[in-house]
């Protein structure tokens, strides 16, 4: 929700398994020998420039590991570039295939999964070590480190990385000029390839474990949306045997706080085993979404985002969901914290599957002892709403289980809330350049704050309670004299949405005839008591990104 600092730092872990050339695999194949037989799809369209070593290995390919997107990126590139020959019906199955035998672990996939979603990204990526300082500094002036740490390469391959930046981008040397750019890269290359490795053995391990994975049937959802709230409910996914193995017709229908419902209706695909794509085909009420989701294999819950491709209203939801199958899994509490006071009854409610009917409030256990369900209103196979009471002065988490089925996530108990933070704290937003460029927003949330052991706001230690409803403002940002950015930059901001209303075009009135473009500040206010809770933070309101899928 808005802007989420990532503190980026390099992880390995394991995840499922793969599917090529539409059919499934039941073992991967031994390594040091090729996955991509004289009838891959990969041999037959990259395999001229691309050739096999003694081994039968393609070059330069089977030195490399990617996610699905960067795959897409690579494809592209190729046929852009070095006039590979690839029509468009062959494209999405050449990428399947790469991604099948040549993908991320779960846990490096974890890493990176924030740079896949394609909506107005409003991350800011910090660097966590003294190396990735260095990796930031001559890499990330161009790039995200989440397109670097996307990739997993052999030493050799990461040189030839650099060598083809040397050779298609040789400007990168003179706009780097503050540094040794050719040395301090070359002298990267080991390190890139300790943190990005492409033998890992935990991938070994993976790939020897994976296993046949079928989304068909039902699926129980629970999300949040900016600005909506949250929202519960149900996917189908149908397999698409005209389209191949992994493909799926997939309908969505979701039910708000509000009691707004919400059918969607589209096509998915099943990268490696794991990562789910979809774009579902607009409606009504929005228009046309894409999804970014990834599977936990030990508990088969996804997790992941959507967002509207036409980003005016900048719509996307958070959000997670499990089979709807006979063993019960508790998949979302709403709320998710809790203030600790034994005379206030709270209402939780519980999204899930498998629940036994007629639950009692003895049923649903909390780890923590002051935690008491006094009664249970609604009671249902995929929905449990009770009333609860929490004691104790102190701030901490509980874990809850509804019978045997345990929930993944705890629920935060607190005493008191500090404070309010706005998400993002720096906000970007760009103003329209025409229909082909449409405004893109900024959705602001604002998220109450306990600041920890210290008291002190801006910690280590600060913890972030659920969303609030605060009252919105815009308010000048004074970075200069006769600042006057807010008279051109004021709209409305209702829910947090911010959405400009100026255009790509110099206006005349204006200094030097600049756009209506400039830094604001946007500001919430809670009352709470007898206190009133304030936060401030940024927006810069920018031209449009015509250059819009490099990242």
């Amino acid at each position: 929700m808005g802007m989420r600092t990532k503190r980026v730092a390099p992880a390995v872990r394991i995840l499922p398994w793969l599917a090529a050339a539409g059919l499934w695999l039941t073992a991967g194949p031994c390594f040091g020998q090729t996955p991509f037989t004289e009838t891959s799809l990969v041999r037959q369209h990259c395999g001229a420039c691309h050739k096999p070593d003694e081994s039968g290995r393609l070059e330069v390919i089977e030195e490399t590991r990617k996610s699905p997107e960067e795959w897409k990126n690579v494809i592209i590139r190729m046929t852009r570039l070095n006039s590979a020959v690839l029509d468009d019906a062959k494209f999405h199955p050449v990428v399947k295939e790469l991604s099948a035998h040549l993908g991320l672990t779960p846990a490096e996939m974890a890493g990176v999964a924030y740079y896949n979603s394609d909506e107005n990204s409003q991350y800011r990526e910090v660097p966590g070590s003294d190396m990735e300082k260095r990796i930031f500094t001559a890499c990330v002036r161009c790039h995200t480190y989440g397109k670097i740490a996307s990739h997993r390469m052999t030493e050799s391959q990461w040189n030839e990385n650099r060598n083809l930046h040397l050779g298609y981008y040789p400007t990168s040397v003179p706009q780097m000029r503050e540094m040794d750019w050719t040395k301090e890269s070359k002298d990267l290359i080991p390190e890139l390839a300790r943190l990005f490795p492409f033998d890992a053995p935990e991938w070994k391990a993976w790939m020897d474990g994976r296993k046949p994975v079928d989304l068909g049937g039902r699926w129980r959802v629970a999300g949040y949306q900016p600005g909506l709230g949250v929202y519960e409910g149900w996917y189908e996914f149908a397999p698409d045997a005209e389209k191949g193995a992994d493909e799926y017709r997939v309908s969505r229908e979701v039910r708000y706080a509000s009691g707004v419902v919400l059918k969607q209706r589209g096509t998915g695909t099943l990268f490696s085993g794991y990562h789910l794509r979809y774009a579902l085909a607009p409606t009504p009420l929005t228009g046309r979404v894409e999804g970014v989701f990834d599977q936990d294999a030990a508990t088969m819950r996804f997790q992941g985002k959507w967002w509207a491709v036409v980003q005016d209203a900048n719509a996307f939801g958070n959000e997670q969901f499990i089979p709807a199958g006979e063993k019960p899994g508790v998949l979302a509490a709403f709320p998710q914290s809790f203030k600790a006071d034994p005379a206030l009854e709270q209402t939780l409610t519980l999204v899930g599957a498998g629940f036994p009917e007629g639950l009692a409030p003895a049923d649903i256990v909390f780890s923590d002892p002051e935690v008491s369900v006094k009664s249970v209103s609604e009671s249902g196979p995929d929905k449990i709403v009770c009333k609860i009471t929490v004691g104790g002065a102190s701030l901490r988490t509980a874990t809850l289980k509804v019978k045997d089925a345990a929930y993944a996530d705890p629920v935060i108990l607190y005493d008191r809330m500090d404070g309010i933070r706005i998400l993002p704290h720096i906000g970007r937003a760009r103003v329209s350049s025409g229909e082909a460029y449409p405004p893109q927003g900024v959705q602001f949330v604002a998220r109450g704050v306990h600041f920890g052991a210290d008291g002190k706001p801006d910690t280590g230690d600060d913890v972030m309670l659920d969303p609030v409803d605060v009252d919105w403002k815009l308010d000048e940002e004074k970075t200069r004299e006769g600042d006057d950015d807010l008279k051109y930059l004021a709209t409305g901001i209702d829910g947090g949405l911010y959405t400009p209303v100026t255009t790509y075009g110099p206006i005349a009135e204006r200094k030097q005839h600049h756009e209506g473009v400039g830094l604001i500040a946007v500001e919430a206010s809670l009352a709470a008591g007898d206190a009133v809770l304030k936060d401030r933070a940024l927006l810069g309101v920018t031209v449009p990104d015509f250059v819009t899928h490099i990242k």
